[in-house]
């Protein structure tokens, strides 16, 4: 049996629900790391079931094609590389993350209207509770995550806890004000976009601040003309794949390193590329392997940053996905990167124009907010991109009323 002829089958209705409402009510503001088994889980009891009643997932071609390439190469890269386990339970992420996940965006359209109203309805409030826990957190110095942590937590794990927070409620302010405005809540959607803004702008999250801006701009500029946007984010992925070095080491070249108006933590950033830029060279075709970064020579040592002090010459990873791409798997693995990121741009230009400049938004302001925050391969980060992504297919199964 398929899904319902009506595509209502209630039984994915209530799974998309459940899933839904724990992960904006509850993961996104207060366990953001939480994130990757509940979008996995989701993905995985969606698409069980749709293939337990013989309907089948039929993710774009190209996609799982270039997806497949870049698994074989990044899979091959774990005899050579230096990050030890972490490279292996990055590539089993891959796996479990990216194959469920892109059967659960296949077979989101086969939703009927009502059904994704149904679903809507309950995510809504669910969101509003999470925003609203989240600006308790951030205005009062994060009460119920002290309530709850144990004794061993440290500082630095509680801004990091609240920084993935804010990053994670930018990523679905977009998806979230498409949906209200699908369902004809223009003044609401507006609200949805600017009141994570408001809240992350309270936050030492200064990619979450980025991120927003980012998605707001780039929607702008698709709802003008979506080809001019995707013209330019298949140029960005090029160029960030190509020129990630140079950049790297003109940025240094110029003082930005040096720069009292640059925040520090950004001045960090840009040692730290510098540095990589100079170990590109090392292993240019096949990179250190998967999560190689960790091996790195020369990263033992640290930096002196003005009013800072000493501060690492490469934290775990570059914090730039070009780059981290770039070390770890040479130019054949940032050719199959890019690929498999044009690939995923040519699917989203042949969405409903509906929902097509939020769809390109979000992926520009991903890719942008990739370029100096967090691993390329971090889970989380990467299971709430995907469920993003399921929100706006979601809005694109909702009749809009005008």
């Amino acid at each position: 049996m398929a899904m319902a002829q009506d595509g209502q089958d209630p039984a994915f209705t209530s799974i998309f629900i459940l899933f839904g409402v724990l992960i904006m009510a509850v993961f996104v503001p207060l366990i953001p790391l939480a994130l990757a088994p509940g979008v996995t889980a989701l993905a995985v009891l969606f698409t069980g079931l749709s293939v337990w009643r013989r309907h089948y997932p039929r993710p774009d071609r190209f996609v799982v094609v270039a997806l497949g390439l870049f698994l074989v190469w990044s899979g091959a890269s774990l005899f050579w590389t230096g990050g030890g386990g972490k490279g292996i339970t990055a590539w089993a992420g891959f796996l479990y993350i990216w194959i469920p996940g892109l059967c659960l965006l296949s077979l989101l359209p086969s939703l009927s209207d009502g059904a994704a109203r149904r679903i809507a309805h309950w995510l809504l409030p669910a969101v509003a509770v999470g925003a609203m826990l989240l600006a308790i957190e951030l205005l009062f110095d994060q009460p119920i995550q002290h309530l709850f942590a144990g004794s061993g937590k440290e500082a630095l794990d509680f801004e990091r806890d609240l920084n993935r927070a804010s990053l994670l409620l930018a990523l679905m302010a977009g998806p979230v004000a498409l949906l209200l405005w699908r369902l004809g809540h223009r003044r609401l959607a507006a609200v949805a976009l600017a009141l994570p803004l408001l809240l992350v702008a309270d936050s030492t999250s200064q990619s979450s601040v980025a991120a927003l801006l980012g998605l707001v701009i780039l929607l702008g500029l698709a709802c003008l003309s979506w080809r001019v946007t995707a013209g330019l984010l298949a140029v960005g992925i090029v160029a960030g794949l190509t020129l990630c070095g140079p950049i790297a080491i003109w940025m240094k070249q110029v003082g930005l390193a040096d720069a009292d108006w640059m925040p520090l933590s950004f001045r960090h950033r840009i040692l730290t590329w510098d540095f990589v830029a100079g170990r590109l060279g090392d292993h240019p075709w096949i990179g250190y392997g998967l999560e190689g970064s960790r091996a790195v020579p020369g990263t033992g040592g640290a930096f002196i940053l003005p009013g800072v002090g000493p501060v690492p010459i490469l934290p775990v990873h570059p914090h730039n996905v070009f780059q981290q791409v770039r070390l770890e798997l040479g130019w054949i693995g940032a050719a199959l990167v890019g690929l498999l990121l044009l690939a995923i741009l040519r699917r989203l230009t042949r969405l409903d124009p509906a929902i097509r400049p939020m769809a390109l938004a979000l992926f520009g302001a991903v890719i942008f907010t990739q370029c100096f925050a967090y691993g390329a391969w971090q889970a989380w980060l990467i299971c709430g991109m995907l469920f993003a992504g399921a929100l706006v297919t979601l809005a694109g199964r909702i009749k809009d009323p005008s």
